[in-house]
């Protein structure tokens, strides 16, 4: 591997006894990524030859029935769905769609867009495996375009080093972080804490920056009147109760800051009551299914479901348990005179399976979703564990990619449940899409019901 050691950063000690931060970066002869594979590179050669796109000679590839798995009952068990059970190498058909996408939304060629995200699992599975194997010391991940950045409170362990050195990129990894992430997350909900007991507060979100350890606070007041009550010097100020020189604090007045939700087989994705389904669920213990979907569409008693136009049919589905607080927006129904399967819709009448389930996403990492208003969107993680007012651990977007109509629905990377869309808020400049991790269903004895 490739290792350059960077100068120590000194802004970055927090006193004259802590340890400036150093950098190694590894891989640096990686510099131009150019993914590739064996059979991806045949298809690239076969589409020059031919003069095609390398978009229209990957979709061939992966409906041409020869290069499809040999499907038993068991690959299918809830029967045949839109996405090929087929794969270039370590890439799956419905990561590739994903993929396309994704680029479709960054305005990249399909080339490009396999540049940029393909190696994203790769990158997932360090990330994730760092921070169970060190949790006390794990300063947080990033995944940019074309590198990967890792930090750590103290000196990176030698493991870390090594993973890291796996990935097909280059890789900064941070040495001696004055903080871990698991430190930066506790801090932000003293703020929060901090927040709701304040009066006049309308809404608010506290989010924090991975790599600065900044905290922003985002709040909408009842009236205007409040809000001009509060001068600079308040409105810059860090709360008292946190008192951390480590983690700065900037508060936004804003009058728009708040959240807004969007709002005889059954999956996820199909209508559901003005909302979105989003992943059907299965008791851990147990063989009991339900559907899951949004906390804030689930209020009432019923909801009618609703199937794609390629499936058609319906049924009300009365509605079990419901929650919009430390548990994030979601809730779950029973299904109704359907069955239930292990597939959800990704696009308009286009279905594909379950097959895993994410722990809480990596900034950096592409999502796509589906909802019944916008259809098939796509962007990347830009916070995580964010606290909106009374909800806690969402993930916010890097853009706004739904519309009302859409909450309940399913956020996934190929056949990775990811999420369970809530709606929009005003964040560090932008409007982004909010949602719930999956993995949260776990608090109520759930998961996502996997192939």
């Amino acid at each position: 591997m490739g290792l350059l050691l960077a100068a120590p950063s000194a802004s970055s000690a927090s006193g004259p006894e802590a340890p400036a931060e150093v950098s190694v970066f590894l891989n640096s002869e990686k510099q131009n990524v150019d993914f590739s594979s064996p059979t991806l590179d045949r298809i690239k050669k076969s589409a020059k030859a031919d003069g095609s796109s390398l978009q229209v000679a990957v979709d061939n590839y992966l409906a041409n029935p020869s290069t499809a798995s040999r499907l038993t009952i068991a690959d299918e068990p809830d029967g045949p769905v839109s996405t090929p059970n087929s794969s270039i190498d370590l890439l799956t058909a419905g990561e590739l769609e994903d993929i396309e996408a994704m680029a479709a939304e960054d305005g990249l060629s399909l080339e490009e867009g396999i540049n940029r995200y393909a190696w994203q699992a790769e990158f997932v599975a360090v990330a994730d495996e760092l921070e169970a194997l060190y949790p006390d010391t794990f300063s947080g991940a990033e995944k940019l375009d074309t590198s990967a950045w890792f930090a750590f409170k103290g000196a990176a362990p030698a493991k870390a080093l090594e993973l890291a050195s796996s990935l097909p990129v280059p890789v900064e990894v941070v040495s001696n972080r004055q903080y871990s992430e698991a430190e930066l997350a506790r801090v932000m909900e003293i703020i929060a804490r901090e927040w709701e007991k304040k009066n006049g507060v309308r809404s608010f979100s506290t989010a924090y920056e991975i790599r600065s350890g900044g905290i922003t606070v985002d709040v909408e007041y009842d009236d205007a009147a409040t809000a001009s009550r509060l001068s600079a010097g308040e409105a810059d100020g860090t709360p008292e109760t946190a008192g951390d020189p480590r983690f700065p604090v900037t508060v936004n007045v804003s009058a728009g800051s708040g959240l807004i939700q969007q709002d005889n087989y059954i999956r996820g994705g199909g209508g559901l009551s003005g909302c979105t389904a989003g992943f059907n669920l299965k008791y851990i213990s147990t063989d009991t299914k339900r559907l899951g979907t949004a906390g804030h569409c689930t209020t009432g008693t019923t909801s009618k479901y609703s199937n794609h136009s390629s499936a058609g049919g319906s049924t009300t589905v009365d509605v079990v348990w419901s929650s919009q607080g430390s548990w994030g927006d979601l809730g779950y129904t029973n299904h109704g005179t359907k069955t239930p399967t292990r597939t959800f819709y990704h696009d308009w009448n286009k279905t594909r399976y379950a097959d895993n389930r994410s722990a809480m996403p990596t900034v950096g990492t592409s999502v796509c979703h589906f909802g019944t208003t916008s259809g098939k969107r796509c962007s990347t993680v830009k916070y995580r564990d964010v606290t909106i007012s009374s909800l806690k651990h969402m993930v916010l977007t890097n853009s706004n990619v739904s519309a009302g109509g859409d909450s309940g629905g399913p956020w996934y990377h190929g056949g990775t449940a990811v999420g369970i869309h809530t709606g929009i808020v005003s964040k560090g400049g932008a409007v982004r899409s909010v949602f719930t991790p999956a993995y949260l269903f776990q608090n109520r004895g759930y998961d996502v019901w996997q192939r």
